[in-house]
């Protein structure tokens, strides 16, 4: 079992630009909020990489996992990835620093 802190979310396809093609704009800003979230106040977005997926995601719940995959004094890098079934919708890493 891992030691890294994540958690996962599961939210209607269609937040995402369901049942075509996931909308990057719409994913970019549900993991803005879940990254942020997760690397906890105080702290800002610096950098945010995102690859968005092309297939139709239909009905079904995607399924978001959160992570912080490093946490020092002043920064944190935490990732994303979301899947619709067995499909990978999107993946996204973030860096993010302390305010002031």
């Amino acid at each position: 079992m891992s030691d890294i802190p994540s958690h996962t979310v599961s939210i209607p396809a269609a937040h995402l630009g369901g049942p075509g093609a996931p909308d990057a704009t719409l994913c970019s800003a549900k993991v803005v909020a879940l990254l942020s979230a997760q690397a906890g106040e105080g702290m800002r977005m610096a950098s945010l990489s995102l690859d968005v997926t092309s297939f139709a995601l239909g009905e079904a719940e995607v399924s978001i996992t959160v992570r912080v995959d490093k946490r020092a004094k002043s920064i944190v890098f935490a990732s994303a990835e979301a899947q619709s079934g067995e499909q990978l919708v999107f993946s996204a890493q973030g860096l993010f620093s302390r305010i002031g």
